[in-house]
């Protein structure tokens, strides 16, 4: 198979150097990354050499994952767009991939890290007088299969505990799972404990959790019952506590800028720092 890619990829550079219009990959982005998949977008740089405007009327392309063929799709445009006399144009060819279903048409993927593909098609032009032209191309392109990051919410240290407030330290380890370091530029995040909101905030800054490893994130507050609520005195006066943990980050990774999302609840133990009678 990567044979004929070659061949394809050669054929179609011979054949445009003869042509009015060449087709070269300008680059390759990852949009809207997350656990379900992601949108692979390819985007073509169009180059007219002759003297005369040129339109792409119809486009035919497909995406070959792992030697199976895993999209494809023919359009002719009502709006053919236009190339300008020695002008270049961009267009966009997005694929979405869902991993579920990408995993279930080939196997053989589950478990790896990133993927190969390579999408090959035909563009057909005409220019004023109807005169036709067909563009092939071929280009190689690969994408990560990402997994989601994971919490491990440590145990409460209260600091100290009074009918007026308590001093506190929140701590949570964020693991990344995934073969490529994740940068998280900004964590805009809420926790609740017994129902009650008791930190909220961003985390600034780059923190950076490396390849398959993880980051422990502490967060020391001070906390006003009587803003807060003073039945929240009952809840730190407790060996445990229900907690919901809740967050929203502007991350950034080898593959481009995407978002993440957290959301985790259970019950987190409550730990003195220093031990006696509760007040």
């Amino acid at each position: 198979m990567l044979g004929l890619l070659t061949l394809a990829l050669a054929s179609g550079l011979a054949g445009s150097a003869k042509k009015n219009i060449s087709v070269s990959l300008d680059k390759k982005e990852i949009r809207d990354m997350d656990s379900s998949g992601l949108t692979l977008v390819f985007y073509l740089r169009v180059s007219n050499s002759s003297s005369r405007t040129f339109y792409l009327r119809q486009y035919d392309y497909r995406v070959v994952i792992q030697d199976a063929d895993y999209f494809s799709l023919r359009m002719a445009l009502e709006q053919p767009i236009a190339v300008d006399k020695n002008g270049t144009t961009l267009i966009s060819f997005p694929v979405r991939v869902t991993y579920a279903l990408l995993f279930e048409a080939i196997k053989a993927i589950k478990g790896n890290h990133t993927v190969t593909s390579y999408i090959t098609g035909l563009l057909t032009f005409s220019d004023e007088k109807k005169r036709q032209e067909k563009t092939p191309f071929a280009f190689l392109g690969e994408f990560p299969v990402f997994q989601d990051l994971t919490l491990r919410i440590q145990p409460l240290v209260l600091k100290n505990l009074t009918v007026g407030g308590a001093d506190f330290v929140f701590t949570f380890i964020c693991r990344n799972p995934n073969a490529f370091e994740v940068v998280l530029n900004s964590l805009n995040y809420q926790v609740f404990l017994g129902g009650k909101k008791v930190l909220e905030g961003v985390l600034p800054g780059e923190n950076k959790i490396e390849a398959q490893a993880e980051k422990t994130f502490a967060i020391p507050a001070i906390l006003d019952f009587f803003e807060a609520g003073k039945e929240l005195f009952a809840v730190f006066n407790q060996d445990s506590a229900g907690y919901q943990f809740t967050g929203e980050a502007a991350a950034s990774s080898s593959w481009g800028p995407f978002k993440l999302s957290f959301s985790q609840d259970g019950t987190i133990k409550i730990a003195r720092e220093v031990r006696g009678q509760r007040p």
